[in-house]
């Protein structure tokens, strides 16, 4: 099965930010129950490491944040695949993110060397996008601020690829942000 760690932000932001998605043609916006803060990303992970995978993420707890998303912005330098919001810089979410790795790390998973920028997938995109739409997106959102909110707690994720829609999320396992 495919893993990730996550946060879901609590209702109130879920609406907030689903207020944002529209104003791009040809956007595929996330649904509001698949919005989520992914801090590690593990990959196709047989059953039996994800249960040692389990415990190595409850071990040391991490302390609690406080998150705020703050403007629009795209993946894909030539041709943009993706909008979403960034988040503002937070020192706890950088170690929640080592933390994910570490835990991969000690029960023998591999995970992606690419360098960790926080996000909130808000839409995928079609093969050439118009960018005009989605540069004028991003500069009305260059200034949106959402939060800050509480983060007491990240999930364990399994993601399943649906023949038609986007792919069905479970959570499989909660960890608590202590303090």
């Amino acid at each position: 099965m495919i893993l990730f760690a996550a946060i879901r932000p609590p209702s109130g932001v879920i609406r907030a930010v689903t207020r944002l998605q529209k104003g791009v043609p040809g956007a595929r916006w996330s649904p509001a129950d698949k919005l989520h803060i992914t801090v590690g990303y593990f990959g196709e992970v047989p059953d039996v490491l994800a249960e040692v995978l389990d415990a190595e993420l409850a071990r040391r707890p991490l302390s609690s944040m406080e998150l705020t998303l703050r403007g629009a912005d795209h993946f894909g330098r030539a041709e943009p695949h993706q909008i979403h919001l960034k988040l503002a810089d937070n020192p706890g979410l950088t170690r929640l993110h080592q933390h994910c790795r570490r835990a991969a790390r000690e029960v023998g998973i591999t995970m992606e060397k690419r360098l960790f920028k926080p996000h909130l997938t808000l839409a995928y995109l079609k093969p050439f996008p118009d960018l005009e739409r989605i540069a004028a997106y991003e500069q009305r959102h260059v200034n949106t601020e959402i939060g800050p909110f509480l983060v007491d707690q990240f999930g364990l994720y399994s993601s399943w690829q649906q023949k038609r829609g986007p792919n069905r999320y479970d959570l499989e396992a909660t960890y608590p942000l202590i303090g």
